[in-house]
């Protein structure tokens, strides 16, 4: 996924016929979807702006890098999660979730998760240093076996993220293969699928030096093609991913703090 133009706020049609059709497509084939300022990007900035006023109250500054929690914490992934931070409310309004369910024409119920991730930049960040990165690849949903998806998950990039460093990888496709649609851990899947693509077996290479694999790859599996894509974007930009695509947080090589919310609609029919 390449890195758009700036782009001004805008206001959908989510009741369009063609949007609805598209959007339906790119879930049922990639597993994701984005929106292109889906959220006016006016709201994003101020969340964001509200979160940092949040951080000050505990000596974490905007402006003063040095009050940063450089890096990766100690336990746990490359991202800080915070699940009780309320001021999310401007992005997933009741507005949002129907929005959203008018537009994959599934009837869904905002789920009580939504949570605001902070990526914190490394220490000394270097774009050229960026990889995709082997670990920490999971789906939020296992499968139970039917295919049907059971649950969306939407994303809100409040800040903007340039390639080499973005909020998330994904695996394209990963949705539908048959070991993602089995009830079984992701560790098992990636082992599994590591057999049957040369791509994926350097994707999930946990050797120190090997080679990895790009953005931007693509293989098959099964006929199903699969693309290793990275979530890059404008502050307001709106991912919608479907709960069982395999995806993975990535460490931050840019000089600034990343700020994305995420929320889950339950699908109910």
């Amino acid at each position: 996924m390449q890195r758009t133009e700036k782009l001004q706020p805008q206001k959908f049609d989510f009741t369009s016929n063609d949007l609805r059709d598209q959007v339906h497509d790119e879930l049922a084939t990639n597993g994701y979807a984005c929106l292109r300022q889906g959220t006016n990007r006016q709201i994003a900035e101020t969340v964001a702006a509200d979160i940092w006023h949040y951080l000050e109250s505990v000596d974490v500054y905007r402006d003063e890098k040095a009050s940063w929690p450089i890096g990766k914490p100690l336990r746990g992934p490359v991202f800080r999660a915070i699940r009780d931070y309320d001021g999310l409310t401007p992005l997933f309004s009741k507005t949002f979730e129907s929005e959203m369910a008018t537009l994959v024409d599934l009837k869904l119920r905002e789920g009580e998760e939504q949570v605001l991730y902070m990526t914190f930049p490394e220490s000394e960040y270097d774009p050229k240093r960026w990889l995709v990165p082997w670990a920490g690849w999971h789906n939020d949903f296992i499968g139970d076996g039917t295919g049907r998806t059971k649950f969306l998950l939407g994303f809100v990039l409040l800040n903007d993220a340039d390639a080499g460093g973005g909020n998330l990888v994904l695996l394209s496709g990963s949705h539908r293969l048959k070991e993602v649609i089995a009830p079984q851990h992701a560790s098992a899947i990636m082992k599994q699928l590591s057999r049957k693509s040369s791509v994926l077996e350097r994707l999930w290479d946990r050797r120190e030096g090997a080679p990895g694999a790009c953005v931007g790859e693509i293989c098959s599996v099964d006929g199903i093609d699969l693309q290793v894509i990275e979530m890059t974007g404008n502050a307001g930009d709106v991912f919608l991913l479907d709960g069982s695509l395999l995806h993975a947080p990535t460490v931050n090589e840019r000089p600034h703090v990343r700020l994305a919310a995420k929320c889950f609609f339950y699908v109910t029919n």
